[in-house]
């Protein structure tokens, strides 16, 4: 590859409230951005990419200070190719995939694409988040809940092998490679990793005298933040704090209203701020009826914070804090299960210790700036 290749991230999501919903996607986007730059063996001058923004949006030309582009009209029109020229991409690299990720990936399809699987959802996947709904809003489909047909994705793989263009797969964790196929539609020979590029601690912070229950992630439908509200309602001495926003409005959404006093509403919270939170924090709380690897659980264990979820990807969950099992639906029956994990890992100083530091290990070996680099070197130096 070229000296100072570039790098085009393609996303639906970036970590900045003015472009679009804040989440793990976002975040990733911004981490990637940054560490990417840095790669030694590979220069990189990243451009970043917006899948889909929200019709009529009007976007800034950049964000994280790097080139942001977005859709103008039809691309299959000469006139937008020329447009969009200058930031021709060297490599891209997908976090993970949309249809809408085609206006670009088609239009310089040429370049070498890693495809990095983060949340496939198979049929068995799509039947269990069918049954979400939310309390008081019952015949109403959540928001944001929607089906996504992913399997165009192999129509495009097999556009690329025409072209003698490289398509590689990569994932953050291992379990995820078992839900590629039927996700996607596509079998790959083999799948690589790449680590999530978590930033290093900007410093040590202590916990809070007192138990911090933190729940981290947008306060949709998917997430069902009612659960963890009515878990508070049920632990009044424990202060609980919301870390997220909320991204719909009306019929099959949730607002955080009528809470009770012990929940703290923080909003989206970065930087300084976030990580003095996260740091104070006893025990992360997750009520999602889906997820991949979140990244929130890896920066809940950058911080010490052991895992009560009703969702175990990778295990990480059993390994490090309390796996309560699945609940489907609006998952209201899960409270009492939630908030016996909760007691046993507050009550107990020792079992909570152990299971924050030996997650902290984890995070640390598994996913850093360093190993991410150095996983996406070798997969740079693997495209020739």
């Amino acid at each position: 590859m070229k000296k100072r290749a570039k790098l085009g991230i393609i996303a639906n999501e970036f970590f900045d409230p003015t472009i679009s919903r804040i989440g793990g996607f976002g975040m990733l986007s911004r981490q990637i951005s940054r560490c990417a730059e840095s790669l030694v063996d590979f220069p990189l001058s990243v451009q970043l990419f917006h899948g889909a923004p929200p019709p009529g949006a009007t976007l800034p030309r950049r964000v994280y200070g790097r080139p942001l582009h977005r859709p103008r009209g039809n691309w299959r029109g000469e006139k937008y190719t020329l447009l969009f020229s200058g930031a021709r991409p060297d490599v891209w690299l997908s976090v993970d995939y949309r249809p809408n990720y085609e206006y670009f990936l088609l239009m310089f399809q040429s370049a070498p694409l890693i495809m990095w699987v983060q949340d496939p959802k198979t049929p068995e996947d799509w039947e269990r988040i069918s049954t979400c709904r939310v309390p008081g809003s019952e015949y109403a489909e959540p928001q944001g809940l929607g089906f996504i047909d992913c399997t165009p994705l192999s129509k495009l793989v097999e556009s690329r092998i025409a072209l003698g263009a490289r398509t590689i797969f990569s994932v953050p964790s291992s379990f995820l490679i078992q839900k590629i196929e039927s996700t996607y539609n596509v079998a790959p020979e083999s799948v690589a990793t790449l680590c999530y590029p978590m930033e290093p601690l900007p410093r040590s912070y202590s916990k809070a005298e007192t138990p911090v229950v933190t729940f981290l992630g947008r306060l949709d439908p998917q997430k069902r933040p009612w659960i963890a509200a009515e878990i508070a309602a049920r632990m009044p001495d424990v202060r609980f704090q919301f870390m997220g926003k909320s991204h719909f409005s009306g019929p099959g959404s949730w607002s955080p209203q009528g809470l009770p006093p012990n929940i703290e509403v923080l909003g989206h919270l970065d930087g300084r701020v976030k990580a003095e939170r996260l740091g104070a924090s006893w025990i992360m709380l997750n009520t999602s009826i889906h997820e991949g690897l979140p990244i929130s659980f890896v920066e809940g264990l950058q911080n010490q914070a052991p895992i009560v979820s009703c969702v175990d990807p990778e295990g990480v969950v059993s390994r490090f804090g309390h796996y309560v099992g699945e609940f489907r639906g609006g998952g209201m029956e899960s409270v009492p299960a939630f908030v016996s994990a909760l007691r046993s890992l507050i009550e107990s100083d020792a079992k909570r210790l152990a299971a924050g530091q030996a997650g902290q290990r984890w995070a640390a070996e598994n996913h850093s700036q360093s190993k991410f680099a150095s996983q996406l070197s070798s997969l740079l130096m693997g495209l020739g």
